[in-house]
């Protein structure tokens, strides 16, 4: 699970694809939208997109994709969701349901995911049905206090999964035309290679072993959103 974007993804992320999908779920409006996002980053461009349906009666879905770019050590990512939310209070909104994530050439992740919104705090937490370790998300919206009336949303989302965990600060504006831009720095999880080398009756040997590391991340996008 990677926010796009990531989102916010592109609510990231990825959100990841984390953060499209989290936006999704705990967002009350009614209706259509579909969106569309070009990210400009330290490793490198891609686009993301997304479509999204809601129903009065709280059921909605929505469809993302991402990964679409020109490194073949990637491959496009998609994902889908079915849930249901509800508006307990002004303040509080609880969600829920189940998403898939495909990645080409790769395996399926199906998930059940609870979520809550409260003022400035949102959580979300994914349950894999296939025994896979759960995953949880934090966000908390930075616009309060002395920034609670400048022009730009600002905020902080965290991501922890089994194998650690990543941090995302986050700003945008989207226009009354639909005309999104924005700006994430990121300290992110990434895999690499170390050699290692040992020697024995004179002769030597290497070998790579996959190693996990963690580094910062500076990425821009721009989209609509219709």
């Amino acid at each position: 699970m990677k926010i796009l974007l990531t989102i916010l993804f592109c609510f990231t992320s990825s959100f990841c694809q984390v953060t499209n999908q989290a936006s999704g779920v705990l967002n009350p409006n009614i209706g259509l939208g579909a969106g569309l996002y070009a990210n400009a980053g330290t490793d490198n461009m891609e686009l993301d997109g997304f479509f999204e349906i809601q129903f009065k009666n709280g059921l909605y879905g929505d469809v993302w994709f991402s990964n679409v770019d020109r490194d073949p050590e990637t491959s496009i990512e998609f994902n889908s969701s079915l849930g249901w939310m509800k508006a307990i209070a002004p303040d509080l909104i609880l969600g829920g349901g189940i998403s898939n994530n495909t990645k080409l050439k790769d395996e399926r992740l199906n998930e059940i995911f609870l979520g809550g919104n409260i003022s400035l705090i949102t959580g979300m937490a994914f349950f894999g049905l296939n025994n896979s370790p759960a995953n949880f998300i934090g966000i908390i919206d930075l616009n309060f206090g002395p920034l609670k009336k400048i022009p730009i949303d600002l905020s902080m989302m965290a991501v922890r999964e089994n194998s650690g965990s990543d941090l995302f600060f986050i700003m945008n504006k989207t226009t009354k035309k639909g005309i999104t831009v924005g700006y994430t720095f990121s300290r992110e999880r990434f895999e690499s290679e170390e050699t290692r080398t040992f020697t024995k009756q004179g002769h030597k040997k290497s070998w790579t072993v996959p190693i996990q590391e963690d580094g910062f991340f500076n990425k821009v996008y721009f989209g609509f959103v219709f």
